[in-house]
């Protein structure tokens, strides 16, 4: 019924030093991360972004489910999908205008959860390579 499993075994995390960049940069952003998500993404994307964020906010590890809506929310901020015409992300994309200062921040906040989710992964991987 929850989705909480042992981190180390599912998720590849040996403690919670390897999360804290991550951690750290989603509470930073978090509005501007929700802004831009129901921006790009209408409701689903708002809902991508409160699942993958409260997984993050939460005391323990990240379970699976936490770092596929990682993952989702960067595609979304990416803008991976918005070719797709059959995706509210090509819709919501064609809405906004290119000279806005929105589309910035938009990027900042992509690269920066980018970075920090690689920044975890690295952690985790070097802690699995000691």
């Amino acid at each position: 019924m929850f989705d909480f499993t042992p981190p180390s075994e599912h998720t590849g995390f040996a403690s919670s030093d390897a999360f804290d960049e991550l951690r750290g940069f989603v509470e930073e952003h978090r509005e501007g991360l929700f802004a831009a998500a129901e921006l790009l993404g209408a409701t689903p994307g708002l809902r991508l972004a409160q699942a993958a964020l409260d997984g993050v906010a939460a005391p323990q590890l990240p379970t699976r489910s936490t770092m596929r809506a990682l993952a989702g929310l960067l595609d979304l901020l990416m803008l991976e999908h918005v070719h797709d015409p059959s995706r509210i992300e090509a819709a919501q994309f064609a809405l906004i205008d290119p000279a806005s200062p929105v589309v910035e921040d938009i990027c900042l906040l992509a690269d920066g959860l980018e970075e920090a989710l690689t920044s975890c992964q690295e952690g985790v991987a070097g802690r699995a390579a000691a």
